[in-house]
């Protein structure tokens, strides 16, 4: 009876029982289905270009794009359509997508903050108006909203001729002009440098959070990081023979020279992403801030703090640990909302490549590219943003 038992228990389990080699033999046939899935799409697309005497391919991009766009440069160098080719061409739309999504994520954070603490104010009217504005916005579609920014609110403000500056910065339907740091024509780029200068920044931060997880100290990472990227930017500014200067809008008889000029579709588009997407934000910090356990609030007063102390220094940065997932989401969002430029005549990327898809006759070429652009932008935002995530999370044993 012992020898059966020994053999039985050192007998091989048979691969249809084995629930390890099962889950092997799941994934690769789920992966031959995928492969198949993809080599079947593509033979389908080729047997349809063929038909019409067309070959997928990209041989298209070095030729001249030969049309203008209306602003915007690739990534600091200046583009001629009369013999700069489509890869430069899609470079000054990426630029311009950056652009627009960057700076909206900035102003859409510091907005959407501000309006979700407005939410939670003992002040009827504020925290009345901070509804309103959430409620509306929010279940609006953005399409519509741009519209409205653009062709009613941006293109019926007063021409240039008629406005008076303020802060130096002038807003017309000509667009935005404000004082800058504006490129000299005969500068070297300094675009790298700005590149340099985030990377060196992140770097330095990622370094400081991982040293203050191991030593348990506290260390102003932020802090470091943001004095790295001052300093880089400093001693490029200098290395490069300063090849910035600071522009101050000057209006002359044919507009306004001179400064950091945007032209009314990045601003009405710019607005119409911040405002819509700070509406989403707002309610993210609203709960972010409801998170926090309100013993947090009364420990805090009874050691004498006040509101915005109390705000500022114990509650957002629990709060912060909640709301960076959803906010994520909202900062993925933006960016691929940007491509409803198009509406308004923006020369994002989505706008450039649907040109040149249609000036080129490679219109599913162009929507590759653009597929591929947008998955490589959502998947950066994504990998940051996940990166702050496990830095700032609490750490357990």
């Amino acid at each position: 009876m012992s020898d059966f038992t020994v053999n039985a228990e050192q007998a091989p389990v048979p691969f249809y029982r084995d629930v390890k080699k099962l889950a092997v033999i799941a994934q690769v046939v789920f992966l031959l289905v995928v492969l198949a899935g993809i080599f079947i799409l593509i033979n389908n697309v080729n047997l349809g270009l063929k038909k019409q005497n067309l070959s997928f391919g990209f041989d298209f991009l070095p030729q001249t794009a030969g049309f203008q766009v209306a602003e915007g440069t690739a990534f600091g160098v200046p583009y001629d359509s009369g013999s700069d080719n489509y890869i430069k061409v899609i470079l000054v739309g990426l630029y311009n997508t950056l652009r627009i999504a960057i700076v909206g994520m900035v102003l859409a954070t510091l907005l959407g903050v501000l309006v979700g603490i407005a939410r939670l104010s003992s002040n009827w009217l504020l925290n009345r108006v901070a509804l309103v504005y959430v409620e509306i916005l929010r279940n609006t579609p953005l399409l519509v909203q741009l519209v409205v920014w653009y062709f009613i609110v941006v293109l019926q403000l007063p021409p240039i001729k008629e406005v008076e500056p303020v802060l130096g910065m002038y807003l017309s339907n000509s667009g935005l002009a404000i004082p800058w740091m504006v490129q000299k024509p005969d500068g070297i780029n300094f675009f790298p440098v700005t590149i340099l200068a985030v990377a060196a920044g992140l770097a330095v931060f990622a370094f400081f959070v991982q040293q203050r997880n191991k030593s348990g100290k506290p260390v102003p990472a932020g802090q470091f990081g943001f004095l790295t990227w001052v300093a880089v930017l400093v001693l490029g500014f200098f290395a490069l023979g300063q090849p910035l200067e600071y522009g101050v809008p000057i209006r002359g008889n044919f507009g306004v020279n001179g400064g950091l000029t945007v032209s009314p579709e990045f601003t009405a588009l710019l607005v119409g992403l911040v405002v819509y997407t700070s509406s989403f934000i707002a309610e993210i910090t609203r709960a972010g801030i409801q998170s926090v356990n309100k013993g947090q609030w009364e420990a805090a007063r009874a050691v004498g703090l006040g509101y915005s102390e109390t705000l500022q220094l114990i509650i957002l940065p629990q709060a912060l640990r909640v709301m960076i997932p959803p906010l994520g989401n909202q900062y993925l969002n933006l960016t691929k909302n940007s491509s409803l430029a198009v509406a308004i005549g923006y020369s994002d990327v989505l706008n450039v490549l649907n040109t040149s898809g249609n000036q080129s006759g490679q219109n599913l070429q162009t929507m590759v590219i653009a597929g591929g652009i947008y998955l490589v932008l959502s998947l950066t935002i994504a990998t940051l943003v996940n990166a702050y995530n496990r830095a700032t999370k609490f750490k357990t044993r």
